[in-house]
């Protein structure tokens, strides 16, 4: 049987550094470089990948939480963020609520919402927003240039992990959270008729999100229109925000968050009409976004 040691994954972690290999493939692929012939999964698998697996995650822990899935989106319950990542789904899939949150159980995700229906439905949302946001795009990149949409989901990820991961909040987070709202509804403008010139020129658009949304809503209406709207009105003029520290609480910010994700989401769903669990989520349980935000 094949041995290994620490050293022997500590030096090929160096290597799949300088390689660009993703953290979460690494361990497999230090399985396969280990084994070589006899590495083998599924069925009949090698018991010493899982050894190998086992001991890359012990020396380098960042393996199991970096899978980036689909995608990342961003829920909350009062002023605590949960990061999200939305994995591959293939045929009919059933989803509750708490599943697709990364609870492991209803009462585990009710707990964390503090036991209040109005957080439950909120975060209920949260997820519809993101996976709509991700899957459309998957949709789409096969048959379409979605740049500016995945752009806007990366800044999405970096602003969920930034406040997942801190309880301070400073002006330098707007930045991705703005980005999130604007590259969206530019990438969706774009396949509406709107040039990139015509996006850069800061007569026309520039960097105005309110702009960016009245342009969108009026070219291709939907049912979020009025939401979004709202929500756009209560982001800060993103070039003045990239020099001053703000004075939002760290709710406020959270708020901000959220409504950039469904503006985001908004602007692929009306793109991607068959990518559309908020609407189931209006129509049956638990009702119009509408009665929930504001």
């Amino acid at each position: 049987m094949i041995k290994f040691t620490d050293a022997d994954l500590i030096r090929l972690n160096e290597q799949y550094a300088y390689e660009d290999i993703p953290y979460h493939a690494r361990p497999l692929r230090a399985a396969g470089d280990i084994l070589g012939g006899e590495f083998s999964i599924g069925t009949f698998a090698n018991p010493v990948v899982t050894e190998i697996n086992t001991a890359y995650t012990r020396l380098f822990p960042e393996v199991s939480f970096t899978w980036p899935g689909m995608g990342t989106g961003i829920t909350a319950s009062i002023d605590r963020v949960k990061k999200v990542t939305i994995g591959a789904m293939y045929g009919r899939v059933s989803l509750t609520p708490s599943k697709a949150l990364g609870f492991n159980s209803d009462q585990e995700w009710w707990d964390w919402c503090g036991r209040n229906v109005l957080v439950a439905n909120r975060s209920a949302y949260a997820f519809a927003d993101m996976f709509d946001l991700v899957q459309g795009i998957d949709d789409k990149r096969h048959s379409e240039d979605v740049t500016f949409w995945g752009l806007a989901c990366d800044n999405l990820r970096i602003l969920t992990e930034s406040l997942s991961l801190s309880s301070a909040v400073s002006g330098v987070v707007l930045q991705p959270i703005c980005l999130t709202a604007e590259l969206a509804m530019k990438g969706t403008l774009l396949k509406l008729g709107v040039t990139e010139q015509e996006l850069r020129d800061g007569k026309k658009f520039g960097h105005s999100l309110e702009k960016l949304a009245v342009c969108m809503t009026q070219k291709r209406s939907h049912r979020d229109d009025t939401l979004l709207l709202e929500a756009i009105s209560r982001f800060p003029n993103y070039v003045q925000s990239r020099y001053n520290e703000t004075s939002m609480t760290r709710l406020q910010v959270i708020g901000l968050a959220l409504d950039a994700q469904f503006i985001a989401a908004s602007s692929v769903r009306r793109m991607c009409t068959e990518r559309d669990i908020a609407l189931q989520l209006e129509t049956t349980q638990p009702g119009p976004r509408a009665n929930f935000f504001s």
